[in-house]
């Protein structure tokens, strides 16, 4: 897994700045702390998936591939065109983190070998958050975005809205002890994680940051019987408040705009170089999420 970001000898949160040449940007670079898990897990990656054939990446030639997709498909009816399918993952709280690790693994919670990488790669990702959101803090959060992902998680949490607004020093505290809660919770499949723990909008842009590769998700609240709308997790060197540095942004696709979101996926398929482990896709639906796998295409028959 190759790594896009520069790296410094910085392991603290604060912004660590060099000049670009003729740009009025300063750039942030990545701290050692996120470089150094950033290759733990690519090496972990490389181990496991480096004598499996059975990983299977539909090719920019795959049939499925060749005519532009009908408006407003359903998932059932998108997963039977395209050759994808849900894999179970466990309920537990973890359910995004897991879907992420089994995705980067090729891997499902079938075996006590599988669950034991499984788990520790989820406990990495988690981590890996908190190290991903450490990176430009300042920029990337600072207090009126602390302040608008609190009250969402708290609302979503237990249906209460923040009692009052947060000063800048207690939105930065409850945001830190937040992430913190997350880099820290447990990861066995014998354990639940609290609602206000889940993974989130947020969990998702900072492991693709983390990763720095995209992560695709299918959003269908309300199951496989409906009509999904799409996003992409993209890693981007971004800028931002007069500052640069290599992040993820979040690209929503209305269901009209299917063919967008496969163009963006089918770019990935094709990127071999630079990610060693298949796409990562989720599906979003009924409160919960799932590792979504490539199937290869059926083998056309003669007669």
């Amino acid at each position: 897994m190759p790594l896009k970001q520069g790296e410094s000898d910085d392991n603290s949160p604060s912004i660590v700045k060099s000049k670009l040449e003729n740009q009025g940007t300063t750039f942030i670079p990545c701290p050692a702390s996120l470089t150094k898990h950033q290759r733990l897990i690519g090496d972990i990656v490389k181990r496991i998936l480096a004598d499996d054939s059975e990983v299977f990446v539909p090719s920019s030639t795959d049939p499925r591939w060749r005519e532009p997709p009908p408006s407003h498909l359903t998932v059932e009816e998108g997963f039977a065109r395209y050759g994808l399918q849900p894999a179970p993952t466990p309920a537990t709280g973890n359910c995004q983190y897991y879907a992420v690790a089994m995705s980067l693994l090729d891997m499902r919670f079938d075996t006590p070998q599988h669950i034991e990488v499984l788990e520790q790669m989820t406990q990495l990702l988690k981590e890996g958050i908190g190290e991903a959101s450490r990176h430009g803090y300042d920029v990337e959060f600072p207090h009126d975005i602390r302040q608008t992902i609190l009250a969402v998680n708290r609302l979503e949490a237990d249906g209460q809205e923040l009692a009052t607004s947060l000063s800048e020093t207690e939105s930065g505290i409850l945001f830190q002890e937040y992430i913190q809660d997350i880099s820290q919770s447990a990861s066995a499949i014998s354990a639940f994680v609290p609602l206000e723990l889940w993974g989130t909008e947020l969990t998702l842009r900072m492991m693709a940051k983390l990763l720095q590769q995209p992560i695709f998700l299918i959003i269908a609240p309300y199951g496989l019987q409906s009509v999904p709308t799409y996003q992409v997790y993209e890693p981007e060197r971004t800028t931002k408040a007069g500052h640069e540095l290599d992040s993820a942004e979040e690209y929503y696709f209305a269901s009209s705009k299917l063919d967008e979101w496969l163009s963006r996926l089918q770019r990935a398929c094709r990127d071999t170089s630079s990610t060693d482990n298949p796409p990562v896709v989720l599906i979003y639906s009924e409160l919960h999420y799932s590792r979504v796998e490539f199937a290869p295409a059926p083998v056309s028959r003669t007669t």
